[in-house]
Formats: C-alpha cells, sequence, structure tokens
C-alpha cells in the first residue's frame, strides 16, 4: 500500500512539473518584472521632492494698512445740537479751518473778533479809553468768558489812565524843577565862596602886617586888635559859608534821591499795569482755546473731510460721536499695522516678509500685497485681549497678480507672517523630534 501511495504522487508531481513547465515557457508580466522598481523609483521620487519642496511657515493675524499720517477722526466733546457747518464732503482743508460750531452761550462771531484781535496783540496799539471802546467792545457775548473778558477791560483800562495821568511823572517833573533850582544855588554858592575865600586871604595878610607892626611899636594895640577881629570876623564867615555849601549839596543829594525812588515806583507801576493786562489777555486766551476745544471742530492737519452721519443743520450730536474724518493729502508711504496675538509672538523678528490680503480686495482675485517688519513694540498692549503691534512696511500697491489697487485709508485685512521655508522632509524630523524629545 506505501508503494501504491509513493508511486501515485511521483505520477502527480510529474503532472505538476509539465503545467510548470509551461508557465515557465511564457514572458512573466512588466509589473512582475519591474515592480520592485517602480516602487523604488517612486519611493525615491517621493523622498527627494519632500528633500526639495518647500512651504513657508507662517502666523496669521489682522492688519490695517494706512499711510505714514494717518487720518484724523474727530468727535464731538459734548452733547447738543450743531449750529454752523462750514465744509461740505470732500472739501480740501488746512491745518486750523473750523468745521463746525456746537451749541453754547457764547456767541461765534464775536469769539472770532475776540480772537483775531487777541492774536498779535500789542498793548501800545491803544492810548485812550475812547480806542479802547472801539476795539473791545463791551457788549460782545462771550457767554462764561465774560468775566475773563470783563477782567481785561477793567487792566486795559487801568495802564491807559495811569500812561495818561501820569501821577508819578508829575512829581518826577516838580522834584526835577527843585533840583535844577538847587544846582543852580550852588553854583552861586561856590562863586560866593571864592569872594570870600580872597577877603579873608586879604584879612589875614592884613592882621599879619598888623602884627608885625605892632611888635616894632609902629601902631596901637587897638589898631593891631581891630585887624584881628576883622580877620577872625572873615573866617567865620567863610567857614558859614562852606556849612552852607554842604547843606546846599545834602539837598541836591536828597532831590536825587527823590527822583531815583520816584522813576522806580514809576517804572513798577508801569510793569504792575502791563503785567496785569498781559496775564488778562493770557487768561482770555486761555478761556478762548478752553471753548474752542469744546465747542469747535476743527481741523487739525491738512487734506479732505469725510462726513458722517450728518444730514442738517441743527442735528443733536451726542458726547463722542464720531462726526468727521480728514484724509491727509499725502499718502505717498504705505505702512501696515498688525495686532499680533501674544502666542507665538516670539517667533517674528524684524526683517521678516509679510503676506497682506486686503478684505476690500478678495485674495482670489486681486493677489496680495507684500511687505516687512519694521517695528515690533517692546510690551504686548492690554485689554480685552493681550497683543503687540506691528509696524509693517508696504513695498506697493502692485499685487502678486501684477494689479494695483486703489489705495483707502485704514483698510482691513489679514497678515501672513513669514517665519521661515522648510522643507517636507524637515518638518517631518521637527515632528519625529518633539515626539522623541517628549519621550
Amino acid at each position: 500500500m506505501e508503494n501504491a501511495q509513493e508511486s501515485y504522487e511521483i505520477e502527480l508531481l510529474d503532472e505538476r512539473s509539465d503545467q510548470v513547465k509551461e508557465i515557465l515557457g511564457k514572458v512573466p508580466n512588466w509589473m512582475i518584472r519591474w515592480g520592485i522598481t517602480v516602487v523604488f523609483v517612486i519611493v525615491s521620487i517621493i523622498l527627494i521632492g519632500a528633500s526639495l519642496i518647500s512651504y513657508n511657515d507662517v502666523i496669521p493675524a489682522s492688519i490695517m494698512v494706512t499711510s505714514e499720517n494717518p487720518p484724523v477722526t474727530l468727535t464731538s466733546k459734548s452733547p447738543g445740537r450743531l449750529t454752523k457747518i462750514f465744509v461740505d464732503p470732500g472739501e480740501a482743508l488746512k491745518p486750523g479751518d473750523v468745521i463746525a460750531v456746537l451749541e453754547s452761550t457764547v456767541n461765534f462771531e464775536d469769539v472770532l473778533y475776540l480772537k483775531e484781535r487777541l492774536q498779535d496783540f500789542n498793548i501800545e496799539e491803544i492810548g485812550s479809553i475812547e480806542a479802547l471802546e472801539t476795539a473791545y467792545a463791551s457788549s460782545l457775548n462771550l457767554g462764561e468768558m465774560q468775566l475773563d473778558y470783563g477782567s481785561f477791560l477793567l487792566n486795559y483800562q487801568g495802564y491807559i489812565l495811569n500812561k495818561t495821568l501820569a501821577p508819578d511823572e508829575q512829581a518826577s517833573t516838580v522834584i526835577r524843577r527843585q533840583l535844577a533850582e538847587q544846582k543852580t544855588f550852588l553854583r552861586n554858592q561856590q562863586q560866593q565862596l571864592e569872594t570870600y575865600k580872597k577877603d579873608l586871604d586879604l584879612s589875614k595878610i592884613n592882621q599879619e602886617r598888623n602884627k608885625t607892626l605892632y611888635e616894632k611899636g609902629v601902631i596901637s594895640k587897638s589898631e593891631y586888635e581891630n585887624a584881628t577881629r576883622a580877620f577872625l570876623q572873615d573866617q567865620q564867615q567863610y567857614e558859614g559859608f562852606i556849612a552852607n555849601i554842604s547843606t546846599t549839596q545834602i539837598a541836591i543829594a536828597n532831590y536825587n534821591n527823590q527822583l531815583t525812588q520816584t522813576n522806580i515806583s514809576r517804572t513798577q507801576t508801569e510793569i504792575n499795569f502791563v503785567q496785569e493786562v498781559e496775564n488778562s489777555v493770557q487768561n482770555l486766551r486761555s478761556s478762548i482755546d478752553r471753548w474752542e476745544q469744546q465747542f469747535l471742530i476743527i481741523s487739525p492737519i491738512a487734506g479732505r473731510v469725510t462726513v458722517f452721519d450728518i444730514w442738517n443743520l441743527y442735528q443733536n450730536v451726542e458726547q463722542g460721536e464720531t462726526l468727521f474724518t480728514i484724509i491727509p493729502e499725502d499718502t505717498d508711504k504705505i505702512i501696515g499695522l498688525v495686532t499680533l496675538p501674544v502666542r507665538n509672538s516670539g517667533k517674528v523678528k524684524v526683517g521678516q516678509k509679510v503676506v497682506v490680503k486686503l478684505d476690500n480686495y478678495p485674495f482670489e482675485e486681486w493677489g496680495s500685497l507684500e511687505g516687512t517688519i519694521q517695528n515690533i513694540s517692546e510690551v504686548p498692549k492690554k485689554g480685552t485681549d493681550t497683543n503687540y503691534t506691528l509696524f509693517i512696511a508696504i513695498d506697493g500697491l502692485e499685487t502678486s497678480f501684477g494689479k494695483t489697487i486703489d489705495f483707502k485709508q485704514e483698510m482691513q485685512g489679514t497678515a501672513e507672517i513669514i517665519l521661515e521655508e522648510l522643507s517636507v522632509m524637515e518638518r517631518i524630523f521637527y515632528q519625529l523630534r518633539k515626539v522623541f524629545s517628549r519621550e
């Protein structure tokens, strides 16, 4: 039985051997012949591509594109009605132009007139009370500034009266006249003193001559005594006159002192009046400035005005409501202000490129703008969210699709900050390194 079974298996192998020979006699399919090679080539291409092909690592953030001199928004400082509007939408303005006036107790024309009068104020311009009343009428309607205006008029009137009446000047005139009289009197005394001096010298000579004659016995003692007495009288009169001259000199010195004191007093009084007037002018200017800040809408820059939600004069506005925006004329240099969250902000550096996609111009149709980070705020800005502020220099308004967009202030969009270019292979190794570092 065993031999029979072995014979059957050998016969069966021979049949299979014929079939195998028949199969081996045919050419194998290309997949069988080149399959391993194809798989190797594909894997090699994938690895080479992963090493060569790279894409950017970016951080998205919101951006606002504006000019280096941004537009200025003007809001209402107080609630009330608009009593005057001096501009039309799109009108060109200069710095300091008045755009609108809010309702107040002050007459705008009166304030404007007073401000022009005080602009180049010169205290010497007005020399009489009548001229003062003509230039600065007391009937101006200045509301809460009326008190400062009244103080200004009162001080100015005091200055004019002091200058016109000049009481110290009259006193100085009297003193100068008395001083001149004393000086003339002193000159006369000095001339008389010379005469007395000559008389004294002659008396002395006569006395000495009589003394010699008396000693020789030529004259009597009585004659000698008379000569001596005459000499002593002339000497006494001479010395008394010298004392009178000293008294006159003292009087002259006193008058000079009085004149100096009067001049000092006059100067101090004039300075005080001038200072009071100047202080009044400064207080009045400050009052006008405060009123303007609260009730006037003034353009701080040159540009064109944009009007918001104003359709009628005497329209009520709320405090803090945006009324106008001044668009500057010079918009040559375009910048972007990026609001960057704190997360991953450490990777952002100055000089990195930024791709800007504007909401006004869809990226799929218009393309994107390019920029470079110029500056990064040292500390984050705290608020609802904590963010850094980045200043981006925009290279131009020509997009990546070759289209030029029209610039509009404060265009919103998305900024993609390009951190670095990494290949696919490098990113795979980064992920593997992250996994191994965790282990």
